[in-house]
């Protein structure tokens, strides 16, 4: 098992016009950025939009905390509700080691927002039908 990251940023507006292309059978679902409705769908998106990937939770988890640095300053409320080094950390850990797929998502200013994702990859428990986005890019 190996773990794709994904990344996302928008507008709550513009991710609502483009909710038909969060589905696969969506007109737009391959070419469209916006997080599909089942996080484990984005390995049926082109590999071109992984962020990263990982042979190990640690470095996957790793890059979750460096992408929630990335827009903790934004994070709409009194302050950022988790510590990276908190509990929420060290599930992030267990979950992906069992081979679970992970969103954090953050309301930022606005109607903005982001979205972190890691999908397990090889199989998947969610999609075991799903192909690795980098071997199919390989054919």
């Amino acid at each position: 098992m190996h773990y794709h990251g994904y990344f996302w940023r928008g507008s709550d507006a513009d991710r609502s016009r483009r909710a038909r292309d969060a589905h696969p059978d969506g007109p737009h679902f391959t070419s469209a950025d916006v997080p599909p409705v089942k996080m484990c769908w984005w390995l049926r998106k082109p590999a071109d939009m992984i962020a990263g990937t990982w042979g190990d939770a640690d470095g996957a988890a790793a890059w979750m905390v460096s992408q929630y640095e990335k827009v903790r300053s934004e994070i709409d409320g009194p302050d950022a509700f988790w510590s990276p080094a908190g509990d929420r950390y060290t599930a992030a850990l267990r979950d992906m080691a069992d081979g679970r797929d992970l969103t954090w998502q953050y309301q930022l200013g606005g109607d903005e927002r982001a979205f972190v994702a890691v999908i397990a990859c090889s199989p998947n428990t969610w999609d075991a039908e799903a192909p690795c986005p980098l071997e199919r890019e390989e054919r």
